[in-house]
């Protein structure tokens, strides 16, 4: 007779988390429907069905209970290189890290947002150019903590391994001009095409916090978007996803791992395509060269490009 599977404890309390959860978004789903996930909705049906709000109430435990596990899923896989390298380029290693960052990276930004609120408690928080780094920044510098701290600590991986090199800087930066202008220029047709059937982006709804700002506040805003950002994540995204992913699946699942992963990130249904293009642009370029320098300084160009155009376009 089969035992149950012999998970990690930290697995078996994402596994609890997310049994306790399927009940209220259930029965919320069959309530409301799934484009009615609005909370004076929810709290409307809750107050007439006591049930579903009691449900309900088990999905936020249950929420906890997953996030806690998820965090003490990635701490545990670093304590030692033994724990750290196994497993450590699976799908499920991978989406733990991710939603970690996510995780504590929203509990960072959490303080200043209630603070925001309780100094304009009639008005519901706008994402000021202040918000905006904050946030930029919170993010991605946890992003590098986990990449460091379950990765390069525990010599997995080596920053030289992920990309992270000076080797011909100068001339992977040229490369890096070179294939920011592809994207650039890509971008923009596919954006047309996409236009033209109907289809319009809105990523610069992500950043209207910053039209109203002052020049000093939108060069930090600049540097938050299009030199930190792009820094970061091009060491999460390709330089430990693509080479974890290579290593653990092959060159193709690797490719689509972190396109993939790095546009669902974006959470941005109409720029899907084109910032899933992106990623495996940049893929192909790290792939080709070692090296994280040429798809980084892609990648500035494309954020501040974006940004750029956003802010005095606008004005």
């Amino acid at each position: 007779m089969r035992g149950f599977p012999r998970f990690s404890w930290p697995t078996w309390v994402i596994i609890v988390g997310a049994v306790l959860i399927v009940p209220g978004i259930v029965s919320t789903a069959l309530a409301v429907g799934l484009l009615g996930f609005h909370v004076q909705t929810i709290l409307g049906v809750g107050l007439k069905h006591p049930l579903i709000l009691a449900l309900l109430g088990l999905s936020v435990v249950g929420l906890l209970v997953f996030s806690i596990g998820l965090v003490a899923y990635v701490i545990v896989g670093s304590l030692s290189h033994d724990r750290a390298i196994r497993g450590y380029g699976s799908l499920g290693t991978i989406l733990a890290c991710l939603g970690v960052a996510v995780i504590v990276a929203n509990l960072l930004t959490l303080p200043y947002f209630l603070v925001q609120q309780a100094q304009h408690p009639a008005t519901s928080v706008a994402l000021t150019p202040g918000g905006l780094v904050y946030s930029i920044v919170a993010l991605d510098l946890v992003l590098l903590a986990i990449v460091y701290f379950r990765i390069v600590h525990p010599k997995v991986l080596s920053w030289e391994q992920l990309g992270v090199t000076t080797t011909d800087i100068r001339e992977r930066a040229v490369l890096g001009v070179g294939v920011g202008i592809v994207v650039i220029v890509g971008s923009a047709i596919i954006d047309a095409a996409l236009q033209a059937i109907g289809i319009h982006q809105t990523q610069e709804k992500m950043f209207e916090g910053v039209l109203n700002a002052s020049i000093p506040q939108f060069i930090g805003v600049l540097l938050a978007g299009a030199v930190i950002a792009p820094i970061a994540e091009e060491i999460f995204f390709r330089g430990y996803v693509f080479t974890a992913g290579r290593q653990t699946y092959g060159l193709i699942p690797a490719f689509a791992l972190s396109a993939l992963l790095f546009a669902f990130a974006h959470l941005n249904a109409e720029a899907f395509i084109p910032i899933l293009l992106i990623g495996l642009t940049f893929c192909y370029v790290y792939w080709k060269t070692g090296s994280l320098v040429p798809s980084m300084v892609a990648h500035m160009m494309n954020n501040a490009v974006a940004l750029i155009s956003l802010y005095f376009l606008h004005q």
